[in-house]
């Protein structure tokens, strides 16, 4: 009986494994469409964003703003955002985002700039941990994706430090939702505002028309204060845009990696029934043979 007892012991571990990973793919599975919602919801925006910043940086009549021209105290410094999971058990997800850190590390130390990390999620704390960095802030006061007013505070306050002159660049290191099929672990420039413009333009679907331009549209108040709100709005949307993206990235990830695992699971325990059904036959065959064997014997 040995045999059918190790043979059961193993199947009902892949059964309570498949519970588990079951659980974990459900869970994530409703937070997936919660924050895709949200990304959904906000694609006309982001357009429209687009639309607008396009049209003044292609201005005939130069837009003057702080955040369009280089500025006049130049820093050694960069500063980066990266976004990863307080959890695991979501493939490759992680791992992505600790290459993207390692790229900006070594160009940091071969082009003799500092480095200030901002860190988001368990993980990417244990891997700046082994790679002994001290990150210049965590965000711990919110569990995934930021409210507005926390997301204000962020983009505002990289916004201060760059016009201040203490980082020279800002960028964001997290996971791309392009689509439910594609996801891509890259760094987002926020700062300069410039660079953030061309990716919004880029990244936009709906294009702004080319027969219109900026000096087609009459303005009140200048087009400088209207721009200011405009950078200050990008670069708020811009930051929140990049935590629910991961979010988004993160829950999908762990949905397909969770979904394999309970179907391997299940294909365990079919195989296992089979061992099971085959060893216990082999043993009830033993035990007739014995018994007739026995009663051969007898005669």
């Amino acid at each position: 009986m040995a045999n059918t007892r190790n043979i059961l012991l193993r199947r009902n571990a892949a059964a309570n494994i498949s519970k588990v990973t079951s659980t974990m793919e459900t869970i994530s599975s409703v937070r997936y469409r919660q924050y895709y919602n949200q990304w959904a919801e906000g694609l006309a925006f982001y357009d429209m964003l687009a639309q607008l910043a396009y049209l003044m940086v292609t201005a005939q009549s130069k837009v003057e703003h702080p955040l369009l021209e280089e500025p006049k105290i130049r820093s050694n410094t960069n500063a980066l955002i990266a976004i990863g999971s307080d959890r695991g058990l979501c493939g490759a997800y992680n791992n992505e985002i600790f290459r993207q850190i390692d790229t900006h590390v070594r160009m940091a130390k071969r082009f003799g700039r500092e480095l200030k990390i901002y860190a988001k999620g368990k993980k990417v704390l244990g891997y700046l941990e082994h790679l002994r960095i001290k990150p210049a802030h965590v965000y711990e006061n919110f569990s995934e994706v930021p409210t507005a007013e926390q997301a204000n505070e962020i983009g505002d306050f990289f916004t201060k430090e760059y016009l201040s002159g203490r980082i020279d660049r800002l960028g964001i290191v997290y996971n791309r939702f392009f689509s439910p099929a594609s996801q891509k672990a890259q760094t987002l420039t926020v700062l300069p505002v410039v660079d953030l413009i061309d990716d919004l333009t880029t990244r936009a679907t709906v294009i702004w028309p080319w027969e219109l331009a900026f000096e087609d549209f009459e303005l009140s108040p200048s087009a400088e204060d209207i721009f200011e709100t405009l950078a200050e709005m990008i670069i708020r949307t811009s930051v929140s845009g990049c935590f629910l993206e991961a979010a988004v990235s993160e829950h999908l990830s762990r949905v397909v990696c969770m979904r394999n695992a309970s179907d391997n699971a299940d294909d365990m325990i079919k195989e296992l029934t089979k061992d099971y059904n085959r060893a216990r036959q082999g043993q009830i065959t033993v035990e007739l043979l014995d018994i007739v064997s026995g009663v051969e014997a007898a005669k």
